[in-house]
């Protein structure tokens, strides 16, 4: 891996690497907004199950081998996700601690269905992408039943507000307007904790594209049966990061999301940390592309994904270890 910089959160104070650290500033989040009244100590089993389970150690699951889609990503995606909790809570009432500590977990698994079985050895996580957001839902809600929070494991399927596709007024349909604010904080989440991320552009040349190609996500079946490429290469990818974010990121935030992300604003001291950081990747996105660079965009980037160059070696073009 590379060193803490590239590890570290949008603001710069949290190793998104790091799950104790994550879960930390997680607990800190909810106890300035409900002081005891959540259930911490599942908080914190529940990031130590889930690292347990990116790692390979839990019992009838394999190890994550994806280098984009990693337990970093979960992590942050629970942090933003917290980080909104935070600004939400004193302006919705009926965000209760119960609802807030739900929706922090559900962010911090809402990738969990990239992670094979041990009877799927044969295939690789990215080749789950099509299904991997409706195999989130079942692995949250079988661990949410488990735990003191049973009876909010039907809020479970609001994983599925992550996916870009998801008729979101069919899903939302279901649930009271509590339920539909988390399940609109968690598609920001995921999305925020990305295009935010200080290394996003390098996390994309490196590590998302290889996962695209072996998901068959960097092409398209034409009417006619012909196959389109979406993205000629890694550098094509980074090339579009400021037309993916004006067609579809600001459309799902505002539109989809109702401004949802407004409530990161007061993380820190009332600041747009999380806004200012996506437009500068925005920008250093369009200046690269301006410049017509086919050079990766800077160096390797932390993954918490171990021994990339073994999983990915000869499988997808543009692969680099992250090890």
């Amino acid at each position: 891996m590379e060193g803490s910089r590239t590890s570290l959160d949008a603001t710069g104070s949290v190793s998104i690497s790091d799950a104790g650290a994550v879960a930390e500033a997680t607990h800190a989040i909810l106890e300035r907004c409900f002081g005891a009244a959540f259930d911490a100590r599942l908080l914190h089993e529940s990031f130590g199950a889930v690292e347990r389970l990116f790692a390979g150690g839990r019992g009838g699951y394999l190890a994550c081998d994806m280098p984009y889609h990693d337990l970093r990503h979960s992590l942050d995606t629970a942090l933003v996700m917290a980080r909104l909790i935070g600004g939400c809570a004193s302006a919705s009432p009926s965000l209760t601690p119960e609802l807030g500590l739900c929706g922090v977990l559900l962010g911090l698994m809402h990738d969990t269905g990239f992670i094979r079985k041990d009877s799927e050895a044969a295939l690789c996580g990215p080749q789950l992408m099509a299904e991997h957001e409706s195999r989130s839902v079942a692995f949250a809600a079988a661990y949410l039943e488990t735990t003191s929070l049973a009876h909010r494991a039907r809020l479970a399927p609001l994983i599925m507000s992550t996916r870009l596709g998801a008729d979101l007024d069919a899903l939302f349909a279901g649930y009271d307007a509590a339920g539909v604010i988390v399940g609109r904080m968690l598609g920001t989440a995921d999305l925020v904790s990305q295009i935010a991320d200080p290394v996003y552009l390098e996390r994309c040349y490196y590590h998302l594209y290889p996962e695209l190609v072996l998901g068959g996500r960097d092409r398209v079946k034409t009417p006619d049966g012909r196959e389109k490429l979406l993205y000629e290469d890694a550098f094509d990818l980074v090339r579009n990061t400021p037309r993916f974010y004006e067609t579809i990121v600001e459309r799902r935030l505002t539109r989809d999301f109702d401004h949802v992300d407004d409530y990161l604003r007061v993380h820190p001291g009332g600041t747009d940390v999380y806004g200012e950081a996506i437009r500068r990747n925005v920008d250093r996105a369009a200046r690269i592309a301006a410049e017509g660079r086919s050079r990766p965009p800077g160096q390797v980037p932390a993954s918490t994904t171990r021994h990339l160059a073994a999983i990915y070696a000869g499988r997808a073009p543009g692969a680099v270890t992250a090890d």
